[in-house]
């Protein structure tokens, strides 16, 4: 056997030590998004709810854009998304992270763990939202009002918004449940438009650092 194939029999080796079978999933960095969804009654904006979404991304661009997006189930998100098959996705910013009210010993003290940590049959997460410097509002395009008949309130100075539909049935996952949407509209603040601005949003990266959510991308208790 020649040198050259010796070395490439170790190299091999190397390689194949280097991989295993695991239960450990990727630690992963991915945009921190709120999804806001109503139930449907008489007046929308006064039954909307929001929570903290991870798992959604684009998946085609023509001939209408589309995203997924994955809901847990039994939230009231969940629930709401799959009744009235609509929502509006929201790309938080650093500063929705960093809030804080005025008790530290109070678990709302930070909008993350309003949205991401507490249920809407629970927690008035409006209320709490209001609380914290994040008023709701009905979203504006260009200071008017877009039409958002039947659709939800959202919060202040995200990154953008992306008003879903539901293209086809929920697609059952286990635990969640993935939903295709077409994207209806996307707004954006005016000092966003430009491309360099979007990377001004909070990530799962940054949660973590915070000491907001666990590796597995839950909520951590405060301590």
């Amino acid at each position: 056997m020649t040198m050259l194939a010796i070395l490439q029999s170790l190299l091999l080796c190397l390689c194949a030590s280097a991989y295993q079978a695991t239960t450990i999933p990727p630690l992963i960095d991915v945009p921190t998004f709120s999804l806001s969804t109503t139930s449907g009654d008489d007046d929308a904006s006064s039954r909307s709810t929001m929570n903290i979404l991870t798992y959604a991304s684009p998946v085609a661009i023509k001939p209408h854009r589309m995203w997924s997006i994955s809901l847990y189930k039994g939230t009231l998100s969940h629930e709401n998304f799959t009744k009235e098959k609509r929502g509006i996705l929201q790309l938080l910013r650093p500063e929705h992270a960093s809030c804080k009210g005025e008790d530290d010993g109070d678990e709302e003290r930070n909008l993350i763990r309003v949205l991401g940590g507490s249920s809407g049959r629970d927690v008035d997460k409006k209320a709490s939202c209001e609380r914290l410097g994040f008023p709701w509002e009905t979203l504006k395009c260009n200071g008017e009002t877009t039409d958002n008949a039947g659709w939800p309130q959202v919060l202040p100075h995200c990154v953008y918004y992306l008003k879903l539909e539901l293209v086809g049935e929920m697609i059952d996952c286990g635990s969640h449940e993935v939903a295709l949407c077409r994207v209806v509209e996307i707004v954006s603040e005016d000092d966003s438009i430009n491309a360099a601005d979007e990377l001004d949003y909070i990530s799962t990266r940054t949660l973590r650092d915070m000491d907001i959510i666990s590796e597995f991308g839950r909520i951590k208790d405060v301590e």
